[in-house]
């Protein structure tokens, strides 16, 4: 299970709050596992998902509730969504609800998450922004 992204950027950025900045650094996000694609989004703020990420799995497997995203950016609750059960966490969307990553160990979600905000965190400093004040 890996969350991908590319082209990120902050070309839509006009305001100076923390909100316009998470909703405004943007990328093509892709979720995968193996060979198949759990969803996709070319305008998706990585920001934003990657500073909730990071707040979600610094709780620990036993005190992490299911993480659904709650974006600035979408009405909808879950676009990302990392559900929990007897087996394992399975990662999906709620805009693609039959499709789910099969389901995975904290460690390896954990090393997932982390993998990619750190990514993130380091090309928002590539993009001038401080990660520190989007609470990255």
């Amino acid at each position: 299970m890996r969350i991908l992204y590319d082209a990120i950027n902050s070309s839509d950025l006009k305001g100076s709050t923390i909100a316009d900045y998470l909703v405004n650094i943007e990328a093509s996000i892709k979720v995968v596992d193996g060979c198949d694609v759990i969803y996709e989004e070319p305008y998706f703020p990585v920001a934003e998902l990657a500073r909730d990420l990071a707040r979600w799995v610094s709780l620990g497997e036993r005190r992490a509730p299911d993480f659904l995203f709650a974006s600035l950016s979408f009405d909808e609750l879950g676009a990302v969504r990392i559900l929990g059960s007897g087996s394992g966490w399975t990662v999906g969307s709620m805009f693609t609800p039959e499709v789910k990553s099969s389901p995975v160990s904290w460690d390896e979600l954990a090393a997932c998450i982390n993998e990619f905000v750190t990514d993130v965190r380091q090309d928002v400093l590539e993009l001038g922004i401080s990660p520190d004040f989007i609470g990255l």
